[in-house]
């Protein structure tokens, strides 16, 4: 047999090379595992190892401890007879009790109540033993009567060091009389000294905290005695075992060592004990036998390698007869045919399942064909332009209008990150914006999402609608996106609002505008605490002209007069038509009322000037004014309109031609009457607690809270511009009643068994709503009605009948959706 030569594009080259890799692979994950499981174990075990130690640790300075306080207070209670009031009994007492001597290293010192100490000097041993106690230690246990261990001190340059162990001393009255005290010096042989005199280990040692003060006031490495530890904050796992941390933990300690450290509590001094040694030392195990298993490892791959290289050039012998005809139909240039099966094997049935491939795949192409001609003529068949999206917001498939009306989103470019400049308008759905609204879709979260927004693409300018529904297939997820030229809509509802809101003969604003324009720049002029004034314009004289002339010069005559008195005016001021020859003017932020009938005066000047027609007609007119003006005349619009009106029957009573300044001053309020303040109200506020699962009902409600919002918006303006709490209630309430259909048939659909006492709740509340706004509209000045009304509307028929009333049905409706 001829063993062909190597090559790196051999099938069997590349097989052996991946199997080299994987078993080199192999052994590395292997060896990885197994350092890593015998570190963890070995963590384990020296961790238990260290606590051992820390438990004996503990226990016997717990034992010193409490028999040290056991001793102070057996003595304590021997001293309750004879009051220690002076440094006689003192000094008496000490020497009765001199055994403590031998207990306390430091010496022992008594304080009457007063924290004054009453122990001699050769007492208390020395100076030292006397700063031992911190002034904190004595006042808690002169306030609270029970005995405490005080913190460690150290003092002279920190070569010295001692604390306390404190118990109140009675009198006969049970009452706390004084302080008695024995000093232990950590500086001097003590009780602690034998247990931390030993390292543990060849690398680890043994510590002693004081947890208030971050303290090392024992430890058998003697270089950082009475070390203070880092403050809060510098060490994460410090702070943990200074808060009462207990376990074993892997940690660099404040010298930039790691180390493995053990934790145990001292409650009964506010101390902890500590054990730490070096992983390289609890590791030591590993690093014995790293070199023999390496030895082995590399010899079992080896042995490996021989014997997967020897079976593949046996096994895949027959493959290569295959290969070696498949090439010859390559260079041949023949079609696609049968492959021969040499022999009924694995590599024989690999063959047969080619050949029926080939045969399966010719039959899919040519369905597929059809099925794309097919799905692409319905596409093209429909008026709006309609793009198909991927998870990723990809665009798959387009039809002919799609390239029509946005030809920079072909096939495979990402829609919805070319809609990322485009804003959300007030007809996108929840207020998103198109590429959010996308998202929402491709991400399941919205069952449908509308927006209509100007044409993003400068060569192409107008208006579009966009609707995005998902696509959910069993191979293949996404959306439809549909657009639509909604120009002409537009333009459309842009000229319907300028018939609503402008005077079509003059251009003006019209009274519905102008009132709305009036409660604007009241607000704002109670706001910036400045002027506003009100001019009423009616035109002398044109009556018989428009009779005796006709219509169209009379219309004429209007325009003209409309263009002068605009002529006069600031571009914030605004020139509206009321009607027939009556003109109304706002003048917002002027500084005096002479300024407005200087403004006044202007426009009388240039109205009472010839008007001459494109047919050299001459025609001779005058006007009478009349200005009123907040907040010198009046408060609010109503009033104004009414002073400044008034001004203006006055000055053509006088014979036109004039200017008449309202004579009227605002109403105040007497002491005895004060103003009725209307009710407050707290807006309502969506949480997502309150949905139910069902997407349709969920946006309701929350549209819902949205509405109600506003009317109460509405409710608190309603004294400047009533048409608003109006529109905010109609259209309240015509959502109100689309929602309760919804819920209706919702609820008819799940079978819920209440429906008809839910339907008549429904009836209810709408009966009540408009009854309550045939009220207050019956008196516009009544304040209780409306706040009555509000009321209802926001807490009773929104809040209370969803959060309360539909709770009933709500697990049933989430169950179905």
């Amino acid at each position: 047999m001829v063993i062909p030569g190597f090559q790196l594009n051999s099938l069997k080259t590349r097989i052996v090379l991946l199997v080299s890799g994987i078993v080199v692979l192999a052994f590395l994950a292997l060896a990885t595992f197994v350092k890593g499981l015998m570190q963890d174990q070995l963590l384990v075990f020296a961790g238990e190892q260290q606590r051992s130690t820390l438990q004996l640790l503990t226990s016997e300075v717990n034992r010193g401890l409490q028999e040290r306080l056991q001793t102070l207070k057996a003595v304590s209670v021997n001293a309750t007879a004879t009051p220690l009031d002076s440094r006689a009994t003192v000094r008496l007492f000490v020497i009765q009790n001199a055994f403590l001597a031998d207990v306390f290293n430091g010496g022992v010192m008594v304080w009457n109540p007063q924290s004054e100490l009453l122990t001699e000097p050769e007492q208390a041993a020395d100076d030292i033993a006397a700063s031992a106690v911190d002034a904190q230690d004595l006042a808690e246990v002169l306030r609270t009567g029970k005995e405490t261990i005080g913190r460690v001190q150290v003092l002279q340059e920190r070569q010295q060091a001692a604390f306390a162990l404190l118990v109140p001393l009675h009198n006969v009255q049970g009452e706390v009389s004084g302080v008695l005290g024995g000093i232990v010096r950590l500086d001097q042989p003590n009780f602690l000294s034998q247990m931390t005199s030993h390292t543990y280990g060849r690398t680890g040692n043994l510590f002693l905290l004081d947890a208030r003060q971050r303290l090392i006031f024992a430890t058998s490495d003697t270089a950082r005695t009475f070390e203070v530890l880092p403050a809060p904050g510098a060490s994460p796992w410090i702070d943990r075992f200074v808060q009462g941390f207990e376990g074993t933990a892997r940690v660099v300690n404040p010298h930039g060592v790691e180390v493995l450290v053990s934790i145990q509590q001292i409650p009964l001094a506010h101390w902890y004990a500590s054990v730490t040694l070096t992983p390289q030392e609890a590791f030591g195990l590993i690093d014995a036998i790293k070199w023999p298993a390496r030895i082995v490892g590399l010899a079992m791959l080896l042995l490996m390698l021989g014997l997967i290289g020897w079976l593949l050039h046996r096994q895949l012998a027959p493959m290569t007869q295959a290969l070696t005809a498949l090439d010859g139909f390559v260079r041949g240039h023949q079609p696609p045919q049968a492959l021969p099966v040499v022999r009924p094997d694995e590599v024989g049935q690999l063959v047969s399942g080619f050949n029926r491939l080939l045969q399966t795949l010719a039959q899919q192409q040519q369905t597929l064909q059809v099925s794309e001609v097919f799905k692409q003529s319905v596409l093209n068949s429909v008026t709006a332009a309609i793009a198909v999206l991927d998870e990723q917001g990809k665009i798959v498939m387009v039809n002919d209008a799609w390239l029509a009306l946005v030809p920079d989103s072909a096939i495979g470019s990402n829609y919805q990150q070319a809609c990322r400049t485009v804003e959300a308008s007030d007809a996108s759905t929840l207020q998103l914006a198109p590429k959010d609204g996308i998202a929402a879709v491709l991400e399941g979260r919205l069952p449908r999402y509308y927006t209509e927004c100007a044409s993003p693409m400068p060569q192409a300018p107008g208006w579009r609608s966009m609707s995005v529904t998902p696509l959910q297939g069993p191979s293949q997820r996404g959306a439809v996106v549909s657009v639509e030229d909604i120009s002409q809509r537009i333009q459309m509802e842009e000229q319907v609002r300028e018939l609503a809101f402008y005077d079509p003969l003059t251009g003006l604003p019209n009274r519905r505008l102008a009132l709305e324009r009036l409660s604007q720049q009241l607000v704002q002029s109670r706001r910036d605490k400045s002027r506003l004034a009100l001019m009423f314009v009616d035109l002398d004289h044109f009556k018989p002209i428009n009779d005796e002339l006709g219509h169209e010069v009379g219309d004429w005559l209007l325009r003209a007069a409309a263009q002068r008195v605009q002529g006069c005016l600031r571009e914030s001021d605004t020139a509206a038509r009321l009607g027939g020859d009556e003109f109304v003017v706002l003048l917002p932020d002027v500084q005096s009322a002479e300024a407005a009938l200087s403004v006044a005066e202007k426009i009388r000047v240039a109205l009472a000037q010839e008007f001459v027609t494109d047919q050299g007609v001459a025609l001779q007119i005058s006007s009478s004014f009349g200005v009123a003006i907040y907040p010198d005349h009046a408060q609010v619009d109503k009033d104004l309109l009414r002073l400044g009106d008034e001004a203006m029957y006055r000055a053509k009573k006088r014979g036109g031609n004039a200017v008449e300044l309202c004579q009227g001053v605002p109403e105040a309020l007497t002491a005895d009457e004060p103003a009725q303040q209307p009710r407050s109200h707290v807006h309502l506020r969506w949480k997502a607690a309150f949905n139910c699962g069902h997407p349709e009902i969920d946006q309701q409600h929350q549209t819902l809270f949205e509405l109600a919002n506003a009317l109460l918006d509405a409710a608190a303006l309603r004294h400047e511009h009533m048409d608003s709490l109006d529109t905010a209630f109609l259209k309240l309430l015509s959502h109100v009643m689309e929602h309760f259909s919804l819920e209706e048939s919702v609820l008819t659909a799940v079978g819920y068994a209440d429906i008809a006492t839910h339907t008549k709740e429904h009836q209810a509340l709408v009966a009540r709503a408009q009854a309550l706004y045939a009220a207050a509209q019956a008196d516009e000045a009544d304040t209780a009605a409306h706040d009555k009304l509000v009321h209802f509307l926001v807490n009773e028929l929104v809040a209370t009948h969803m959060l309360q009333s539909d709770r009933a049905f709500l697990a049933a409706v989430a169950k179905v959706a």
